[in-house]
């Protein structure tokens, strides 16, 4: 017998946390205007703006979008750029190789983003007859890797659907202009934020406003340093008013006079010390209102998750001529099909028998002889950060002679192989290994550094004031004459 679901009462929301529909107007108008004279000219946003084929607009978007998750605007330019450069459309794209493509992705981060946007072009192609789906909900049902806010982007910036989007800047803005202090993560608020953002959209210009919106957030009413003067939506603000107002009540009241004039109608007497209505789930309540943050008490987030810690060694095996050995990572999961140093997970075990650890597994994993192993050499901690992991890196270095053995590659692994420098700098690597071997050289150019040259002995500082043996003896004769 199947349990039956708990029912959910429906959160209870303030006319504060809405917009009236001269508000609507009124924010569009100004926005849009803002956005018309401020805006970024971005590579991506121009081939929206003048590329008359629709397929040509998605993919751009799409990959735009795509690389912009988890990273900043002026990053993933040149990214874009590149990549445009070398696979012009989706079909270019379909033909390329997941190696390539991880290439010209390397350094970027979250890789699962690139191999999504490979397997997306391949399904374009394959399934899809070339085209990209027309809508936002075909295209988060059809593409890997692309929810709803990918999708709403690309609905709107490339193919002109009325639809909101709905991301870490917009949820800054709206929380901020419609003093919405609940957990930016709840149900209830993600909810309502997307209520919103669909609300909002101009819908002679969805893309446009979209981008406004996003951009105001990037630009004006940023995390920590908001530009609340600059602000063209400084009076549709209820964050804003409440900031400069020391009674709360009284922002909150202007704010209900305002809405008063359309058709909804607000009991100001419900109205108690900064909360809207009496069990408002949206209203930051009065004990958690800070007033030296201002603005910045919205939007209020929940606790994060705590970065688990890992510890693990890195082994680099290096033969006289300068290759390095390194081996390619499985197809899925982290860092899915990068290429890396060998290593080796430490465990939560006494500190002091990793060392020993780290032999017995170059023996059984790689074939390194324990005499061989015995002799690396440490080279120090490199500390990296992931979205869930605060990885911690033991660096070695291991040079081996042409004599030895050749290093056999885990099954865990896709295989192996030999490069330089330069070919390990132009591979499919993450930032981590990078940081890894600049770590190495770092280290290896200091060591050059403390060696005396040869042929000049370094002399003692007071050196032109010592005096020779017949200096002393000559100076003693001279006294006793």
């Amino acid at each position: 017998m199947v349990k039956a679901s708990k029912s959910v009462s429906p959160a209870v929301i303030g006319l504060l946390h809405k917009f009236s529909e001269p508000e609507v107007s009124l924010l569009r108008e100004k926005l849009l205007s803002h956005y018309d004279a401020n805006h970024r000219i971005l590579p991506w946003r121009s081939i929206a703006a003048t590329e008359d084929d629709r397929n040509k607009r998605a993919y751009a978007v799409w990959v735009s979008e795509m690389m912009l998750q988890q990273t900043q605007v002026a990053t993933v330019i040149s990214y874009f750029e590149k990549w445009i450069s070398k696979w012009p459309t989706v079909a270019d794209l379909s033909k390329a190789t997941l190696e390539e493509v991880n290439q010209v992705w390397a350094g970027l981060g979250y890789y699962s983003r690139a191999r999504r946007l490979h397997e997306g072009a391949v399904k374009v192609m394959d399934d899809l007859d070339g085209e990209f789906p027309s809508d936002r909900d075909s295209l988060v049902e059809q593409l890997p890797g692309v929810g709803r806010y990918t999708g709403s982007a690309i609905a709107s910036i490339a193919l002109g659907s009325c639809v909101g989007v709905v991301d870490g800047n917009v949820n800054r803005v709206m929380a901020r202009l419609r003093g919405i202090g609940a957990d930016i993560s709840a149900q209830a608020t993600v909810d309502h934020m997307w209520s919103l953002a669909d609300q909002l959209v101009d819908p002679e210009r969805p893309g446009d406003f979209n981008q406004a919106v996003m951009e105001l957030g990037a630009t004006v009413c940023t995390p920590k340093t908001p530009s609340c003067s600059t602000c063209p939506l400084q009076s549709l603000c209820v964050a804003y008013r409440r900031s400069q107002d020391g009674q709360q009540k009284t922002s909150i009241s202007s704010h209900f006079k305002m809405v008063g004039k359309s058709k909804d109608k607000v009991d100001e007497s419900l109205v108690k010390d900064i909360e809207c209505l009496p069990e408002c789930d949206l209203c930051l309540r009065k004990e958690d209102w800070d007033s030296s943050l201002g603005v910045q008490n919205y939007p209020r987030k929940g606790q994060k998750t705590q970065s688990r810690q890992e510890t693990s060694a890195v082994v680099i095996l290096q033969r006289p001529n300068g290759q390095m050995y390194f081996v390619q990572r499985p197809k899925t999961g982290l860092l899915a099909n990068l290429w890396e140093f060998p290593s080796i997970a430490l465990t939560s075990e006494e500190e002091s028998q990793w060392e020993e650890s780290i032999t017995q597994q170059l023996q059984e994993d790689f074939a390194v002889p324990q005499s061989y192993a015995c002799l690396r050499i440490f080279v120090s901690d490199v500390l990296h950060i992931f979205s869930h992991i605060r990885q911690t890196y033991k660096v070695y270095k291991l040079s081996l002679d042409d004599k030895k053995p050749e290093v056999i590659c885990p099954s865990k692994y896709q295989g192996s192989q030999w490069m330089t420098r330069e070919e390990f700098m132009s591979s499919a690597t993450s930032t981590a290994m990078k940081k890894i071997l600049k770590a190495v050289e770092s280290s290896e150019q200091k060591a050059k550094d403390k060696k005396p040259k040869r042929g000049k002995e370094e002399k003692p500082v007071d050196a032109k004031k010592q005096k020779t043996i017949s200096q002393f003896f000559n100076a003693s004769a001279k006294k006793q004459k």
